[in-house]
C-alpha cells in the first residue's frame, strides 16, 4: 500500500476508536449535532438568521416546562455537548461556520435545559475585518477551543418568542 492509503486508514481507525469510546447517549447526541449543524447551514441559505433563531426558539421547551439539570454536573455536561458539536461539525457534508456551529450548540444546550447565550463580535486584525459567533454558559465561552476572544461584542435582539 502507498503511504497516503496507510495514513488515511490510520485516521479512520483513530476516528472509529474515538466513536467507540463514546457512550450510546453521546453517540446519539453526536448524530443530532451533525444533523442540526447541517439543518442550520441549509436554513441560513434560505431565511435570515433572525428567522432561523426564532424557529429554533419555538422548538425549545418553555422555561416553565424545562427540566433543570443538576447544577454540579452542568459545566462538565455543557462542555461535553460543545465538544460533540465541534466533533460533528468537522464531518458534515456541507461546509459550516462559527455561526452554524454556535446556533446548533445554543439550541442543543437549551433543549437540554442549560441556559446559554449566543454572542457575536467583530474585530479588525492586520487590516482585515473579522466577525465571530460563539456560545456562552454562565458567562464562560463554551463553543471555542481557542482562548483568544478579543472581539468587540455586537448587540443583537432576538425576535419575540411566541408564548
Amino acid at each position: 500500500m502507498n503511504s497516503v492509503v496507510i495514513v488515511n486508514m490510520r485516521r479512520l481507525t483513530s476516528r472509529l476508536a474515538t466513536l467507540r469510546r463514546l457512550s450510546w447517549a453521546d453517540r446519539w447526541l453526536l448524530l443530532q449535532a451533525g444533523l442540526v449543524v447541517v439543518a442550520v447551514s441549509l436554513s441560513l441559505r434560505v431565511v435570515s438568521f433572525q428567522r432561523a433563531h426564532a424557529v429554533l426558539r419555538r422548538l425549545t421547551p418553555r422555561a416553565d416546562r424545562r427540566v433543570t439539570p443538576d447544577a454540579g454536573l452542568a459545566p462538565a455536561r455543557v462542555l461535553d455537548v460543545a465538544r460533540l458539536v465541534n466533533m460533528a461539525s468537522r464531518h458534515t457534508p456541507l461546509p459550516n461556520t462559527c455561526l452554524h456551529r454556535s446556533l446548533a450548540l445554543w439550541w442543543l444546550l437549551e433543549r437540554r435545559g442549560f441556559e446559554s447565550s449566543l454572542q457575536f463580535g467583530a474585530r479588525k486584525r492586520e487590516g482585515a475585518f473579522e466577525a465571530h459567533a460563539w456560545v456562552e454558559h454562565g458567562g464562560l465561552v463554551v463553543s471555542d477551543d481557542r482562548a483568544e476572544h478579543d472581539y468587540a461584542r455586537l448587540p443583537w435582539m432576538p425576535l419575540k418568542h411566541d408564548a
